[in-house]
């Protein structure tokens, strides 16, 4: 793709998804991908400093892979190149969409997030007993 999106002067099937991006986005949200900031937008510096404000974020029950085809089909350089990829996104889990860097340790790994808070507990119990056996001696 030549040009992004957002400046793009001439529609095209790019144009095209990510117009039906922020349509889907709409009206899962109520509100706009970028919020107001493409308003303000006119050059590509500052397209590509547009932040994506996640559905997830809403606390609605929209699946993960969902808010990674939306969030795909509305970036201003890394679009789908066809249509039939963005649907077939947002009917079935693609694992690749969704960001899993975005989820808290508890939720990624249980086990581990369990593991280091009781690791540091220990530690700060080791630490304290340490003080009061300090301070006893004294």
């Amino acid at each position: 793709m030549a040009g992004g999106i957002l400046v793009c002067e001439v529609g095209s099937q790019s144009s095209d998804i990510f117009s039906l991006g922020v349509i889907a986005y709409q009206m899962l949200s109520g509100r706009l991908p970028y919020g107001a900031e493409v308003a303000r937008t006119r050059t590509r510096a500052q397209q590509k400093k547009l932040s994506y404000k996640s559905v997830l974020r809403d606390n609605r029950e929209i699946p993960a892979w969902v808010d990674g085809a939306l969030k795909k089909a509305v970036h201003p350089y890394q679009p789908y190149d066809e249509l039939s990829e963005f649907v077939f996104d947002l009917r079935y889990p693609n694992k690749k969409l969704v960001d899993t860097s975005a989820k808290p340790l508890i939720e990624r790994d249980p086990l581990l997030f369990w593991k280091c808070l009781s690791a540091i507990l220990f530690v700060a119990l080791l630490i304290a007993l340490a003080l009061l056996a300090q301070h006893l001696k004294h």
